[in-house]
């Protein structure tokens, strides 16, 4: 940050206890900032409301509102909440857990999505969180890809941010704070959109749950990216995901949590989501049974067709691919979109030269998995230093560490070896594929390895835990 924003630039010391390090983002109301817990040591981010907003009774109250709320939720999947401050100046401050990672939506933009049983395992995450806080009484209110963080590329750790604009009076509260609109219109309920009579509630943030869990699919959210009018067009009926363009379980959770009328919608998610991932996947030709068989089931009026060009397990296997091929397009996928331990993540906008490179790449992975001593032969892809041949050492790695019927101590190593590709100590940009490395991403594969008795795991681990 080259110069002073709201009267802080790196080195500023809040209150004797905060040192800012960086600028993470301005906005209307303020800016937010990483910093260091100068007794602690810990990494903090800190919110901060401008004098001229703060004097605005509505912009405070929201600041503080966040605050208050945010003290009182106890998950994983919410931003942890630390103190609230005010300087003479009349500047608030809001700090909260720092979260090293980017938001759903820039994973999105890139073209990414989830094969569906992720999607609902990400869903778990999600409501989840949202149980603790609708057990408070709280509504977000604005549940969108931006508020959604992914810390240090893992899916699963999921992160419910920003409750600026959430409510403490859960069913009580209007969607129209002033003349402004509170939430996304993209991700918006239709209570939200001002559709019928009813109020503001849980089921409204689980109807938004289910359009970015639609998006993450790679499913065509209606009305969104467009003007009000149209998302309010959109949103008048329930909008039906055809189980012919994702497999039934998915398609009818979707279903439960996308009715436009919020009695109608499913008011246990957790507990459809447990069945839902219980269901086994089954080909087009049991289609008809699976209808009868699944309790999710409900029956789509059109189909809401998956974005194109998916380099997905469900699609390659659909061209004739084997299981192992599409572990290794995914591998390779995850990684021309730096998502570093984020090994689920598909791309979808892939052109044909990305995708074919992607897919000579994997045929490289295949035959390294698949020889006598596959990781002998992944040592001398990655000793080559060539770009593809990384990318291939990359994907062979993660397909023997996701392979749950390989040896125990195989799939330590192969974890081993990727977690060096990432540690800070031994990253090398000539023989990793990674741009940086990342201690974070480095400690998760070293936990993998440890768990399966691979050797200098712990001793690595203990140094990068110090």
């Amino acid at each position: 940050m080259d110069k002073t924003t709201l009267g802080l630039r790196p080195g500023s010391i809040i209150q004797d206890t905060y040192r800012v390090t960086d600028l993470l983002g301005e906005g209307g109301m303020g800016a937010t900032f990483s910093g260091e817990n100068l007794a602690t040591g810990h990494p903090v981010a800190i919110k901060v409301i401008t004098p001229e907003f703060a004097r605005n009774a509505k912009s405070a109250e929201l600041f503080r509102r966040e605050a208050t709320l945010l003290r009182t939720v106890q998950s994983d999947a919410v931003v942890r909440y630390e103190t609230t401050m005010m300087d003479k100046s009349g500047h608030l401050y809001l700090v909260m857990e720092y979260i090293s990672g980017r938001p759903l939506a820039h994973y999105l933009n890139k073209g990414a999505k989830l094969a569906p049983n992720d999607v609902l395992k990400l869903a778990k995450r999600l409501f989840g969180g949202l149980a603790a806080i609708h057990r408070l009484g709280i509504v977000h209110r604005d549940i969108c890809p931006d508020n959604i963080m992914i810390p240090d590329e893992d899916i699963l750790g999921a992160k419910l941010i920003d409750f600026g604009v959430a409510s403490d009076t859960s069913g009580t509260e209007k969607s129209i704070i002033g003349d402004s609109f509170a939430g996304k219109i993209s991700f918006a309920s239709p209570e939200q959109l001002g559709i019928g009579n009813a109020q503001v509630g849980a089921a409204s943030d689980n109807y938004s749950v289910g359009l970015v869990l639609m998006r993450v699919a790679g499913l065509t959210v209606p009305g969104a990216g467009k003007k009000l009018a149209d998302a309010i067009d959109a949103r008048r009926n329930d909008i039906v995901v055809s189980t012919e363009s994702v497999p039934a379980n998915l398609a009818n959770f979707l279903n439960a949590l996308l009715r436009a009328d919020p009695k109608a919608r499913a008011a246990a998610p957790l507990e459809l989501l447990e069945a839902g991932l219980s269901a086994k996947p089954t080909d087009e030709k049991n289609h008809s049974n699976r209808q009868k068989k699944d309790p999710l089931v409900r029956k789509a009026a059109k189909p809401a067709p998956f974005a194109d060009d998916g380099i997905s397990e469900e699609t390659s296997n659909s061209r004739g691919a084997s299981k192992l091929m599409s572990i290794l397009v995914a591998g390779i996928a995850v990684l021309a979109l730096a998502a570093g331990g984020g090994y689920w993540l598909y791309q979808q906008n892939a052109n044909d030269e990305q995708s074919g490179k992607a897919i000579d790449q994997a045929k490289t992975a295949k035959e390294a998995v698949q020889s006598a001593d596959p990781l002998d032969k992944i040592t001398k892809l990655v000793a080559s230093g060539d770009e593809e041949n990384l990318n291939a050492a990359f994907g062979a790695l993660m397909a023997i560490a996701r392979d749950e019927n390989a040896d125990k101590g195989l799939r330590g190593r192969a974890s081993l070896m990727i977690a060096r590709m990432y540690d800070p100590q031994t990253y090398d940009p000539k023989t990793s594929p990674f741009p940086t490395a990342n201690r974070n991403a480095a400690v998760r594969f070293y936990s993998e390895a440890r768990d399966h008795g691979a050797e200098g795991a712990n001793s690595a681990l203990s140094r990068l835990q110090e």
